[in-house]
């Protein structure tokens, strides 16, 4: 894996993996309905999310914010697994489309679980999901769509985070460039103003112990102290996804064993509901 990791990061691959349960499984979206949020090409989203092709920072973005996450839960483990977070972001999304009547949507969902005498949480909030995805797909029917900009402002800030980062800490670029493969020229291009790649933006977060995020904001809140003390142990990076936690897992399978009945589906059900409801 570490000779992989030489050309892809992990959080690179769990990048164009998220993207592409986002794309199929959460929100159905075709390429062209991409294209019609982003203005990005079909052939280009199509590389980023099932070849693994490292997009630039600010089209890292413009994605993350189309599927209303940040960069750093896209970079971290596979976003179906936390059942309660898809719907979340389901209903952000629906939200942004100007939400939408959620009455035979209801009926039809209320219809099928009248077949099953009991059904667990988890059940429940895949059938949910499902109906979720409907509604999506039917707001894209009636044209109803959201534009997602460029933001310019990002390569300014993250170019005077990084100079203020490698400056303030007392790290030079020969030591940044060990610890992450990325040449002494090409850190000089990015702190002149060169826009990074989403590779690099992971490389320098993971290195300087800070978030994408952060790199990328107007007011990062940098803790410099805490920052250089960590360096000045550092000569590699991690080049890995965080792992699922202990109490996501702890949370799905509790979801997967509580069995409700009709009562608590349609308590949920409303409850779901109720978020879009135009």
């Amino acid at each position: 894996m570490r000779e992989k990791n030489n050309y892809l990061l992990e959080q690179q691959i769990a990048f164009s993996k998220n993207i592409e349960i986002c794309r199929e499984v959460l929100y159905d979206l075709r390429y062209a309905d991409i294209t019609a949020y982003t203005g990005l090409a079909e052939s280009t989203m199509i590389s980023y999310d099932t070849r693994g092709v490292s997009p630039y920072i600010t089209v890292a973005k413009r994605i993350a914010d189309m599927y209303c996450t940040s960069i750093e839960r896209l970079c971290a483990d596979e976003l179906y697994f936390d059942m309660e977070e898809v719907l979340s972001l389901q209903v952000a999304f629906i939200k942004r489309l100007g939400g939408i009547p959620v009455r035979l949507y209801k009926e039809k969902i209320l219809a099928e679980i009248d077949k099953h005498y009991s059904l667990t949480r988890y059940e429940i909030y895949k059938m949910i999901e499902s109906v979720f995805r409907d509604m999506i797909s039917d707001l894209h029917r009636f044209g109803k769509y959201f534009t997602i900009e460029k933001d310019e402002q990002i390569i300014s800030n993250f170019t005077r985070n990084f100079h203020n980062l490698h400056t303030y800490v007392k790290v030079n670029y020969r030591k940044i460039g060990k610890a992450t493969d990325i040449s002494i020229g090409n850190l000089t291009r990015l702190e002149q103003g060169n826009e990074p790649m989403l590779s690099a933006g992971i490389k320098l977060a993971d290195f300087f112990g800070v978030s994408i995020t952060q790199l990328l904001s107007d007011n990062p809140q940098f803790d410099y102290e805490k920052i250089q003390k960590e360096i000045s142990i550092k000569n590699t990076i991690a080049n890995v996804r965080p792992p699922i936690s202990e109490s996501k897992i702890r949370e799905q399978n509790k979801q997967r064993a509580d069995i409700l009945d009709k009562a608590q589906m349609e308590k949920i059900i409303s409850k779901w509901l109720k978020k879009v409801d135009a």
